[in-house]
């Protein structure tokens, strides 16, 4: 094939099933041919990264950039998706917890307008499930919400729905064909956990977790997966933290459920020991558990039991983060971090395959949110998302590498070594990262929406 605008060749291309040697034609932004890694073709520009592994460009469903709101200084889209540029991620979606929230027509172009002006990667947009949404399932679908989120626990951010409502919100969603994202964790038992600690003067790490117990995770998770059964609204489970909601999850696959999980590579990486070394600098929710759940969530990760990852991507300024355990806000940063550490614990320690990551971090997303084939895969069709990785190179984590505005210096991965780095990353064919410069070549508003077929 002639007039291409790029060929870049490697002798490592991750595709869906396998790793092959491959030389890639990308013509217009899109993947216009594969060929044996010696074939000529002719283009415009041609790179051969020998023996470097070539994945798909990561989709990470589940980042909270939080922009439009009061805190931009913090996180906007422009320092969310340099982030996301610098950990091979090409396509975020985005999470509608921004001010003010994403549930309506108004708010869903407030944030498509921020997004479309500082946006160096592609994305796509969450939007609410809650009482300040209802009667606007319709209109944010036909916008193009790619899922709608829904908190079963208490959220300051969105007001919750009963169980009632969460039903005939569900049925409402289902009958678009949508899918609903759930934060399963039931508020009663921890809402009541958290103030009893906090009565009782705990301030360790080790009380966040025991304020938000496995069971009230599993009841959550059960009765999400009932209700979605019931609707017949298809259903994500996000940032799955206990490996205790296995054979929950099992049984409802066998009575039919329609669902997917997620987890974050927090939940796979860390544990109870790091929060109680780091205290509220450690605080997520759900939290992090034993170091034997860890253990079980990669059981349940690599029997296929768990899907999809996500990083949940929430920074906070250090000094937001070192308030006091009940005072601090929940979430940890890690956009640019997801693909690393997985890179490290899964592929060089545990023996994962390279198609297999490359399922759990871009296909599977892409297929659940409508994105595939066009995200995803690397397939003649597709977009040129692509990321260019050195499994055994060995570096070590710093705050100073990050590219966000917080540059948070007290994360639990502060002095982490790591075996596996991202040195490019494509996103329509145009290269938006070089690892060895760790610099952005990409200018805001680069990134282009999308919608979901």
């Amino acid at each position: 094939m002639d007039n291409l605008d790029l060929v870049i060749r490697s002798r490592r291309v991750v595709m869906e099933n396998a790793v092959f040697p491959a030389a890639i034609g990308v013509k217009d932004g899109r993947i216009a041919c594969l060929a044996q890694p010696e074939y000529p073709l002719a283009a415009r520009e041609e790179v051969d990264f020998g023996d470097l592994m070539l994945f798909p460009g990561l989709i990470d469903p589940h980042v909270h950039f939080k922009d439009p709101g009061p805190n931009t200084s913090r996180e906007n889209w422009e320092s969310g998706t340099r982030q996301a540029a610098a950990g091979g991620v090409t396509t975020v979606l985005e999470m509608p917890l921004s001010i003010p929230l994403t549930v309506d027509k108004a708010s869903f172009d407030a944030k498509m307008a921020r997004a479309e002006k500082l946006s160096l990667v592609d994305f796509a947009l969450w939007g609410g499930m809650n009482k300040l949404a209802t009667g606007h399932y319709q209109e944010l679908n036909a916008l193009g919400a790619v899922a709608f989120k829904v908190f079963l626990s208490t959220d300051p951010d969105s007001p919750r729905l009963g169980d009632y409502d969460f039903i005939q919100a569900l049925r409402e969603v289902a009958a678009l064909g949508g899918l609903v994202g759930v934060h399963a964790e039931n508020a009663e038992i921890v809402d009541s956990l958290v103030a009893s600690l906090e009565k009782a003067g705990r301030r360790d790490g080790i009380a966040h977790k025991e304020s938000r117990p496995a069971v009230a995770e599993v009841e959550a998770v059960q009765r999400t997966l009932l209700f979605g059964l019931e609707t017949g609204c298809r259903i994500h489970i996000c940032h799955l933290s206990t490996a205790a909601a296995g054979p929950v999850m099992r049984f409802y696959r066998q009575q039919g459920a329609d669902f997917t999980v997620e987890t974050c590579p927090s939940y796979l990486i860390l544990d109870q020991r790091d929060l109680a070394r780091c205290g509220s600098r450690a605080k997520c929710n759900p939290p992090l558990r034993e170091p034997e759940n860890r253990e079980a969530l990669w059981h349940l990760l690599l029997a296929g039991e768990i899907d999809i990852l996500g990083s949940d991507h929430s920074p906070y300024w250090d000094q937001e983060r070192d308030k006091s355990l009940w005072q601090a806000p929940p979430g940890l940063s890690g956009i640019d971090l997801m693909f690393p550490l997985l890179l490290d614990e899964g592929l060089n320690h545990r023996g994962v395959k390279p198609e297999v990551l490359g399922q759990i971090l871009s296909r599977n997303a892409a297929r659940r949110f409508g994105l595939y084939p066009r995200k995803g895969c690397i397939r003649p069709g597709a977009d040129a998302d692509l990321v260019v990785v050195d499994p055994d190179q060995e570096w070590v984590w710093s705050w100073r590498h990050s590219l966000g505005n917080s540059q948070e210096k007290n994360t639990p991965y502060e002095g982490r070594q790591i075996k596996g780095k991202v040195l490019a990353t494509f996103v329509r064919g145009t290269k938006v990262y070089d690892g060895e410069k760790n610099q952005i070549l990409a200018e805001p508003g680069q990134g282009k929406f999308i919608r979901p077929a």
